[in-house]
């Protein structure tokens, strides 16, 4: 079977629900020279079987990568079809949305005009915004990112994606170079796409669609939002210090910091390295003074000036040095 030029990288499990319209929306992009790879990770419901007849149905454009492992979590299952995939573009796709038909040529547009800027070895991302909609597709919202407050410019800055990621994976394509970086993910990683937003801003080059090319579906346990809180300095402040669901996050973030440390800082720049080091100093310093200069010296900020109030409350009053229980 010849290559594609696009590869889709379909993660399942227990997706029967709304598989079969995110599997029709792909095959039914203008887009023709793409193949859909999926991999599942031991579903118990019908997603398998409805896999199998798409496969047989299509078999030129659908292929399964059969482990037999249950790696336990969507990252370790979109590393194991990364390392599987040999095209030259790769996509990511849920199991519950809906891609609307331009998707693939509106992304892989963007990504050739970077390729022709900056030459096809250098690692290169595209992603875009989505349209919110509810479990009948209906919409929610026009624009994700607009929903959510992402500001997807910070795509440019690793100062910022060190504290919080602007990608949605199902919109985002990578390229050859970026995807043979990909493929050293570490465990650290909080998800496949934080980190590939990691790489490109440390290793390479990305451009952002400002339209929605997916309808993503809410539902379930994947719906956007959370209770009303107290916005006020006090109310934040109180929230910062005694929420150890924020201090274990930014945890996390740090260790994903230093793991990519581990395994790419030897190739990195001197300016990149000291980027990520100084973000651990801003956790760990044992001065509070240090900590919080650090973070604004470097501008490791977050979208909203409150967000920043409370991170800096947060970095004044404990240091990042042990899960808190």
């Amino acid at each position: 079977m010849q290559k594609p030029e696009v590869e889709i990288l379909l993660a399942t499990f227990n997706g029967e629900r709304y598989l079969r319209e995110q599997i029709d929306s792909i095959l039914g992009q203008t887009f023709s020279d793409l193949r859909i790879l999926v991999r599942d990770d031991g579903s118990s419901d019908e997603t398998t079987t409805i896999v199998a007849e798409y496969a047989v149905k299509f078999p030129e454009r659908i292929s399964v990568l059969s482990d037999g492992v249950a790696t336990g979590h969507p990252k370790r299952n979109f590393l194991r079809l990364m390392r599987a995939s040999a095209a030259s573009y790769v996509c990511f796709s849920d199991q519950d949305d809906v891609w609307l038909a331009e998707k693939v040529s509106l992304t892989l547009e963007a990504m050739q005009r970077l390729e022709d800027r900056h030459g096809r070895t250098t690692p290169a991302l595209v992603f875009t915004d989505l349209q919110v909609v509810n479990e009948r597709l209906e919409t929610v919202s026009p624009s994700y990112w607009k929903r959510a407050g992402v500001k997807a410019e910070n795509i440019h800055s690793l100062p910022r994606l060190l504290s919080e990621n602007v990608i949605t994976g199902c919109t985002l394509m990578i390229n050859r170079s970026l995807c043979d970086l990909a493929v050293r993910m570490a465990e650290e990683a909080e998800m496949h796409d934080w980190w590939i937003a990691l790489l490109g801003a440390t290793f390479g080059v990305a451009e952002i669609v400002p339209s929605a090319t997916i309808l993503y579906r809410q539902h379930g346990s994947n719906v956007i939002g959370s209770p009303e809180q107290d916005l006020s300095l006090g109310g934040i402040a109180n929230r910062t210090v005694s929420d150890k669901r924020r201090q274990r996050q930014r945890l996390r973030c740090e260790q994903q910091a230093e793991a990519l440390l581990r395994v790419h800082g030897e190739e990195m720049t001197a300016e990149k390295r000291q980027i990520l080091e100084a973000f651990l100093v801003s956790g760990r310093s044992e001065s509070a003074y240090i900590r919080v200069k650090t973070m604004i010296q470097y501008g490791f900020f977050r979208p909203g000036f409150l967000k920043n109030v409370a991170t800096a409350i947060q970095l004044f009053r404990s240091r990042s040095i042990a899960d808190p229980s």
